[in-house]
Formats: C-alpha cells, sequence, structure tokens
C-alpha cells in the first residue's frame, strides 16, 4: 500500500465504514455520514520529548472545531497511557467491555470515551475543548461520535495510530 492506510473502505460496514488518510499527511477518521477527525503531526516544541503538541479538528454536522493539545511526551509519566495504548487496549477486549472508558491528555484538550454495544460495535465519542483554559470552565466544547466495528477496524484503528504517532516523532 506504500504507506496509505487504505484509501478504500476496510470493511463492509455500509454507513460505518471508516477510512484513513496517507501517514505523510494528517491523520484522518472519517465516517461516511461526513465526520471527521483529524490529527496533525505532533511536535515536541523543546526538543527533548517531555512535551508534544498536536493540532486535532472535528467536522460533523455543520460543525468544526480546533485546538492544539498537549500531551506527555516519552518521558513524563511512563504509568500515564498514552492515546495508541489506549486504543489497542480497547481493540485487545474487542468482545466488549461494561460501561465506558476513557482517555484524556494532559489538560483534557481531547477526550475519548469508548462504549461498547455488547454485540460488534464500539462507539468513540471524541471530544475536544478550548486549549489554555481551565478544562472545568472551557469556554467550549465539541463532540463526535464514531461508530467502529470492533473486530477489524478497531484493530486497525488503533495500529494506525499508533503508526502514525510513532512515524512522526
Amino acid at each position: 500500500m506504500s504507506g496509505i492506510a487504505s484509501r478504500r473502505g476496510i470493511g463492509s460496514t455500509g454507513r460505518r465504514d471508516l477510512r484513513w488518510a496517507a501517514m505523510s499527511e494528517p491523520f484522518v477518521l472519517r465516517s461516511e455520514l461526513g465526520t471527521r477527525w483529524v490529527l496533525h503531526a505532533p511536535l515536541d516544541p523543546y526538543g527533548d520529548g517531555y512535551v508534544l503538541m498536536l493540532s486535532t479538528e472535528l467536522y460533523g454536522y455543520g460543525m468544526a472545531a480546533a485546538t492544539v493539545v498537549e500531551l506527555d511526551g516519552i518521558f513524563v509519566n511512563p504509568q500515564a497511557v498514552r492515546l495508541p495504548d489506549f486504543l489497542t487496549g480497547l481493540a485487545v477486549d474487542w468482545r466488549g467491555w461494561e460501561g465506558v472508558r476513557y482517555w484524556a491528555s494532559g489538560q483534557r484538550q481531547l477526550v475519548l470515551e469508548a462504549t461498547h454495544d455488547g454485540a460488534s460495535h464500539v462507539s468513540l465519542g471524541v471530544t475536544l475543548r478550548a486549549a489554555d483554559t481551565d478544562p472545568t470552565v472551557a469556554p467550549w466544547s465539541a463532540t463526535v461520535v464514531f461508530v467502529i466495528e470492533a473486530t477489524r477496524e478497531l484493530a486497525r484503528l488503533a495500529r494506525r495510530l499508533t503508526d502514525f504517532l510513532d512515524a512522526e516523532q
């Protein structure tokens, strides 16, 4: 595939068919309904691996939102769950789980919430909040929910996001 994560759909799930963009471009999770989550290559503003800055965007249903997310670098907190590890954990548990699983960036500008329907799909809510504000009083937030097929698409999402973030660092 020459660096392209899949220009065609990754499954035959109809409306829930998700697509990923080439890794040299921003990472894009998109539904056939037109909703998109865009991640741009992370930057290490200090060149030391402690803090990574990542521009991200959400689009859907007439809404557009963008923010800058601060991710802990590889040296900050070895016990913290990295974004790719969170998605990999969901993929490992593709048969299902109870309740909601959460992941949040250090300043909560990016929050993921995942629920399993008990059958074959995961609902992944992606929330962006205003940057550089207290998350409890952020002046705005935006959420888009992606429905992902749990057996193959979820594992592929986790692999592609891991590859994207690891390749760009």
